[in-house]
């Protein structure tokens, strides 16, 4: 078998070359998109195995730092044990999508993981995945498949509008105006597009607290800071920050975008690329759960944020059409 260079497993521009090599290369395209569900696929094996391992494990030999650094690992090692074909499965995929179209490519996948023995990882005790852990990690990996797919869509979507309003005159237009916007974002996370609003409604003050400086608007929705690893442009302004429930007023750093739909779509890159959201990722459908996981994994200083941006959300659900 030729192998296949499966990249990174989290790159976005991953589904674009994939796309655009259809029309020169399908049966290319088909062999690319099932060696990055493999990689996906495995590494979802080796987060269930070692959560399975999870209650032998000792608090002396086991930290968040530790764990940081074994999913760095597994991730890694996914993507070269697929770029060889070692599990087999991307091989499956590709025989039984190139004969059966008609089916869903989901049940394609599970046909192939269900029918065929698979030459799967083992653990550090030499344990092969049981059934059970194999059917979560199939489930995981076509959501997770999925939301990659929804995320560039949203993150590659043109601008929706030629310029930014200038100022919003009612909260109801504030709603109406970044509508569209929230909708594309929620997709791509999972959630409902209110608890967005929601967000930049309450940091923004419904749009009327915009951060910006003498040369224009940062377009900032999110109040997103600009720490060392943001390359774009930057606005300073003094900013309420809780100390151990104490406010302080700090000068802080903001990322500047071209317009809202910039905005809208590096929230959604920030989410996807901190890992201590992760929580809040895993289960958007209830939007107050949503936004209380990421308020606990520190989105924000306020130790009243998540109760806050609830209590808008009731409001913007009623403005929305």
């Amino acid at each position: 078998m030729k192998n296949v260079d499966a990249g990174f497993v989290h790159d976005l521009s991953s589904l674009d070359r994939l796309r655009a090599g259809i029309k020169d290369d399908e049966q290319g395209s088909l062999r690319a998109a099932a060696v990055q569900f493999e990689s996906i696929f495995t590494q979802m094996l080796f987060k269930s195995m070692r959560q399975a391992n999870e209650a032998f494990e000792s608090d002396l030999m086991s930290s968040t730092n530790t764990k940081f650094f074994e999913q760095m690992h597994d991730e890694q090692m996914a993507s070269e044990l697929s770029s060889t074909g070692s599990l087999g499965l991307a091989d499956l995929i590709v025989n039984q999508l190139g004969g059966e179209q008609e089916k869903p490519p989901e049940d394609v996948i599970r046909n192939a993981i269900h029918d065929s023995p698979l030459r799967l990882p083992v653990d550090k005790n030499g344990n092969k995945p049981d059934q059970a852990m194999v059917d979560k990690a199939a489930d995981d990996a076509i959501k997770a498949m999925k939301a990659s797919q929804a995320q560039q869509s949203a993150v590659m979507a043109p601008p929706l509008a030629k310029a930014n309003p200038e100022s919003f005159d009612s909260p109801e237009e504030f709603v109406s105006k970044l509508q569209p916007y929230a909708e594309k974002a929620a997709n791509a996370l999972g959630t409902d597009p209110a608890v967005l609003i929601a967000q930049a409604a309450l940091e923004t003050g419904w749009g009327k607290k915009v951060i910006k400086n003498a040369a224009g608007s940062s377009n900032n929705l999110f109040n997103i800071k600009a720490d060392p690893r943001w390359q774009g442009g930057k606005v300073a302004t003094n900013t309420l920050e809780f100390h151990n429930g104490i406010a302080v007023q700090e000068k802080a750093a903001f990322r500047s975008y071209n317009d809202y739909q910039d905005s809208f779509n590096d929230y959604v890159r920030f989410l996807n690329q901190n890992p201590r959201y992760e929580n809040a990722l895993n289960s958007p459908e209830d939007p107050r759960q949503f936004i209380r996981n990421l308020h606990k994994a520190g989105y924000a200083t306020d130790p009243n944020y998540s109760q806050k941006v609830i209590s808008v959300m009731d409001k913007v659900t009623s403005m929305m059409k």
